[in-house]
């Protein structure tokens, strides 16, 4: 403060000097001068003030990711992929775990529409029916909402839907099933095969639309008698396991075994919508005394690739083959729907027409499934879903020393017909 006082003294002393006319300098070079002397005085002043300035925050474009599951289980495979995905290109993921409690998620997309930077939500629902309430404060404060994997139903604040073709794998799985049971062959033959169909929880849309290309591929088969559902179950509310309960699957395959099949006999083909159906069906058959690699063991399909249904189930036999879904590819093609729409671009949409969620048609992207069997289960590996260790074979080694351990071969379903309960 005496610097600044002592140099405007300075500057008024000059400035009268220069208009009485007074000392060796013309006007112009004191005027000069004085500015000069007061730019250097105030300059330090400037550079304190420039210190003492915050530097601005960087903005935050903020995406929360709403998942179903805990945040050790396999839901993490898609909390990586989407944050990868998202940071990418320049946003902040907030990824929330529900540990499939569906209040619990309502609250946290609850807090998260209280953040100033968020930019949009993508959202895989514990309960698709339970978000209609919460998603209209979203839709209110114009945060886009992108229903992820599992589609979001009654409720029109749902702006885009990024899911896989599930449809066109229930088309590959029967097709699976044509060509290793040799339908064509049986039908020849005018022989039968009995088949059953157990499907994912009838509240979830994927496995409906599962069970549609599952059926709609085999059709031409159930009405010629090539193959019989000898429980009769073949809608998919028939056929639907809630939540796909391990537990439940083998208390419905317990009835039907003692309903509609005689002793120590099953079906010839048994199709899930998913592994942990699988895994409790191939319990429940071992506990009425087949064995995997036996005639009398079903072909059994299963879907997810979860990692005891490739160890203790394609790879010992037992399970015929699993559906592959990768996260991974499936993050990508949602960060683009993401990234498209708030960036004011067109949003790249394959399908305008199957996916209504009782409202409305969303605008969905879909991404490709891969079958996976013991032939090809490297590609799991591959693609950073599991370690090599965490999907080792099984195989129980001989106490032989010389003795090689094998890996049981997929039974193949032979066109000899079977003595079946009418």
């Amino acid at each position: 403060m005496k610097k600044k006082v002592a140099l405007g003294l300075l500057s008024v002393l000059l400035t009268a000097e220069v208009f009485s006319g007074c000392g060796e300098k013309d006007a112009a070079e004191t005027a000069s001068e004085s500015a000069k002397l007061e730019e250097e005085g105030s300059g330090e002043s400037a550079d304190e003030e420039e210190e003492e300035e915050e530097e601005p925050e960087e903005e935050v474009l903020r995406v929360g990711v709403l998942l179903p599951g805990e945040e050790d289980g396999t839901w993490a495979r898609d909390a990586e992929a989407l944050a990868g995905e998202l940071e990418t290109d320049g946003y902040t993921a907030q990824i929330c775990y529900a540990g499939e409690d569906g209040d619990l998620q309502e609250s946290q997309i609850r807090e998260l529409l209280e953040e100033e930077d968020l930019q949009a939500l993508i959202v895989a629902p514990v309960d698709s029916y339970g978000l209609t309430e919460v998603l209209e404060e979203a839709d209110e404060l114009s945060v886009p909402v992108f229903s992820y994997d599992r589609l979001i139903m009654d409720t029109d604040a749902v702006t885009y839907y990024a899911t896989y073709n599930v449809r066109a794998a229930g088309n590959a799985a029967a097709q699976r099933i044509i060509d290793d049971c040799q339908l064509e062959k049986v039908r020849e033959a005018g022989e039968t095969l009995y088949i059953e169909f157990f499907m994912g929880s009838p509240d979830d849309l994927s496995a409906l639309f599962y069970f549609n290309g599952v059926k709609e591929t085999l059709q031409t088969y159930l009405e010629d008698g090539t193959l019989v559902c000898a429980s009769g179950r073949e809608s998919f509310d028939d056929a639907a396991i809630m939540d796909q309960s391990e537990s439940a699957a083998k208390t419905k395959m317990e009835s039907v075994l003692e309903e509609f099949y005689k002793e120590e006999q099953a079906p010839d083909i048994i199709v899930t919508g998913y592994d942990n159906v699988a895994l409790g069906i191939a319990e429940t058959l071992e506990e009425s005394g087949l064995s995997a690699g036996e005639d009398e063991w079903p072909y059994i399909t299963g879907s997810g690739c979860e990692a005891q249904a490739v160890t203790g189930g394609i790879l010992e036999g037992s399970i015929a083959f699993s559906v592959f879904y990768d996260p991974t590819s499936l993050a990508q093609i949602c960060e683009d729907m993401v990234d498209a729409k708030l960036s004011g671009e067109d949003v790249d949409v394959t399908d305008y027409e199957q996916y209504d969620n009782g409202i409305k048609i969303i605008g969905t992207s879909t991404c490709e499934a891969q079958i996976i069997d013991c032939d090809n289960y490297q590609i799991l590996i591959d693609a950073g879903y599991y370690e090599a260790d965490e999907i080792e074979p099984t195989v129980t080694p001989t106490p032989e020393p010389t003795a090689t351990p094998t890996i049981t071969p997929k039974p193949t379903v032979t066109t000899a017909s079977k003595t079946k309960a009418s």
